[in-house]
């Protein structure tokens, strides 16, 4: 699958022009709880010639490719990318902080990186992680079943809004990372480290009943960081460094 998807990389990269700035993994197996089927996810960010940006044609600007039921492929192009970090968008965040890469520009992902803390907007990030975990839990049963893979669904953007909230700046992307914050709370953690090591053989449709005590918490920790989220700093960011980022990109 490796070989497949470098494949595809060079063959898309050729086909349509574009360089390829940063290709990475994205959900569950770049989040650390992949079930042995889990599909591969590959998101990447692609920089054209300077002058298909002086076209006055509409052009665009994003790339979505099924090749398998197993591989899919989704790319923005650079101009996108960096407007929706001004939007402080999670997906950039999330892209530049995968553990998994298949392919790097030099330099690139640190440079990008280093624009975070100007386009990280703490309100507006937590509540679109409390509005994921929200979407998630929506697919609770009246049985109260609910697919393992979808409780990690509702758990690590809970887990991030949670990162947010305590202060702790843009949260990981790796769910690991994110449990460092439950420190406080060992009984949740041994709960969650349990239902991890299940998900490690677990099928992706498995499903399991709603644990209480996780139930609580989750409750709990989600009125708590929405209350907290009113008192968040908006940021109105201004697009100067992009545009230099953007620029010197294009040469």
């Amino acid at each position: 699958m490796l070989q497949q998807i470098q494949s595809k990389l060079t063959e898309l990269s050729e086909e349509r022009g574009i360089k390829i700035l940063h290709a990475c993994e994205s959900g569950s197996r770049a989040w650390g709880f992949p079930s042995p089927d889990s599909d591969y996810d590959v998101r990447f960010i692609y920089v054209h010639p300077r002058d298909w940006y002086l076209s006055i044609e509409n052009s665009t600007d994003n790339i979505n490719i099924f090749f398998s039921k197993d591989l899919d492929f989704n790319a923005w192009d650079i101009r996108k990318a960096l407007g929706l970090l001004r939007k402080s968008n999670a997906t950039p965040f999330e892209w530049l902080q995968s553990p998994i890469v298949y392919r790097e520009s030099p330099g690139f992902a640190d440079k990008f990186r280093s624009l975070f803390e100007e386009y990280f907007a703490p309100k507006a990030l937590t509540h679109h992680y409390l509005g994921i975990c929200t979407s998630s839990l929506k697919s609770v049963t009246d049985s109260g079943v609910i697919k393992l893979k979808k409780y990690f669904y509702v758990l690590r953007p809970l887990l991030a809004a949670k990162w947010i909230v305590d202060g702790k700046g843009v949260p990981p992307m790796e769910f690991g990372k994110l449990m460092a914050g439950l420190d406080d709370q060992p009984v949740i953690k041994q709960i969650i480290d349990e239902l991890l090591e299940i998900k490690k053989e677990a099928a992706e449709d498995q499903t399991i009943h709603l644990i209480p005590e996780l139930q609580r918490f989750i409750e709990k920790e989600w009125n708590r960081c929405d209350a907290l989220a009113g008192d968040l700093p908006k940021k109105k960011s201004d697009p100067d460094s992009l545009n230099q980022f953007f620029r010197q990109l294009l040469g």
